[in-house]
């Protein structure tokens, strides 16, 4: 039997000297990956975001954003993968307060001309081989034990249970999820956390503000999803504005009032039972909701699936 081969690596390289960025795409070439390559501290910053990467290749000497300044910004970003190999390349012989500021910003490896290839493409395996048993282990927890939420797996499982009881009550239910959406500070105001200071605020809103009978999950780097029985469409615009209202306090409290909303899809029937349709497309649609709403929902921050593409 042939085996399918496995998904191409890629590999993002970012180097202010051409020669060298131009050596490093060859090399990483012919070990297997694909490259994308970038002259600009900003521009690897902004293709970073964009996610994709198994590897992060960045000269300490970047334009514009050194290869350590856009290791810091990743490592503030919620959005990021931080299961991402981050190695710095230093153009001279490194020293013990350049590879103490880069590991400080998150940098999984700090190397320095010339390199050691054969040493770096070992050190590149054995970090993929972690980020994938992560991925791997990630995909059948219940549990994200960072958050303290439930995982996206673990939300799916529930979601049966939940189903059974409300088909058999004949209850409303709601899928809400939401995430944060940057927002302009009011007048007067001016909003300072970062994305991961304001992610961390709306997980502890919503575990504090959540129900018994709720289930939350944590079902993106900066997703959140719950599972609310007995809850019908007017219930679950309710529960976003009572947590909007709720962070909002916590935002000016901490000084960030402003400069994040919550920007919500929702999907609810009346009755389960006679609605047709089971909880994980609950799940489904309100995540499909979230991921247009922006673009759709004309301004508003909640969004209904049933007003997105039923209407």
């Amino acid at each position: 039997m042939t085996e399918t081969n496995p998904r191409k690596l890629v590999a993002l390289i970012g180097c202010s000297d051409e020669w060298l960025c131009r050596s490093l795409e060859s090399v990483f070439a012919e070990k297997g990956y694909d490259v994308t390559r970038t002259g600009s501290g900003k521009q690897a910053l902004k293709l970073a975001r964009r996610g994709g990467y198994d590897v992060l290749m960045l000269d300490e000497q970047l334009h514009e954003l050194t290869g350590v300044d856009v290791c810091l910004a990743l490592r503030e970003d919620p959005l990021f993968d931080h299961a991402t190999p981050i190695v710095i390349i230093s153009s001279s012989h490194s020293t013990l307060p350049g590879r103490i500021k880069a590991y400080a910003a998150g940098a999984w490896e700090y190397c320095h001309l010339p390199l050691d290839v054969d040493g770096l493409f070992l050190r590149l395996v054995t970090f993929l081989r972690a980020r994938q048993e992560l991925a791997a282990s990630q995909t059948t927890s219940l549990m994200d034990p960072a958050s303290g939420l439930y995982t996206q797996f673990g939300l799916h499982q529930l979601a049966e249970q939940l189903e059974a009881r409300a088909i058999r009550n004949h209850e409303a239910f709601a899928c809400v999820t939401f995430t944060p959406e940057q927002a302009a500070p009011e007048s007067g105001q001016r909003g300072n956390g970062s994305a991961r200071e304001f992610f961390a605020d709306v997980v502890h809103v919503v575990r504090e503000q959540a129900r018994k009978s709720d289930v939350v999950a944590k079902t993106g780097e900066s997703q959140l999803a719950i599972l609310a029985p007995d809850t019908d469409a007017a219930g679950a615009r309710l529960l976003v504005a009572r947590l909007q209202r709720e962070l909002d306090a916590v935002s000016k409290n901490n000084a960030r009032a402003g400069s994040f909303r919550l920007l919500a899809g929702y999907c609810a029937v009346s009755d389960l039972a006679a609605a047709n349709v089971d909880v994980n497309e609950l799940v489904h649609r309100s995540e499909s909701t979230v991921a247009h709403a922006a673009a759709y929902a004309h301004g508003e921050t909640v969004a209904s699936f049933d007003d997105l593409y039923l209407s």
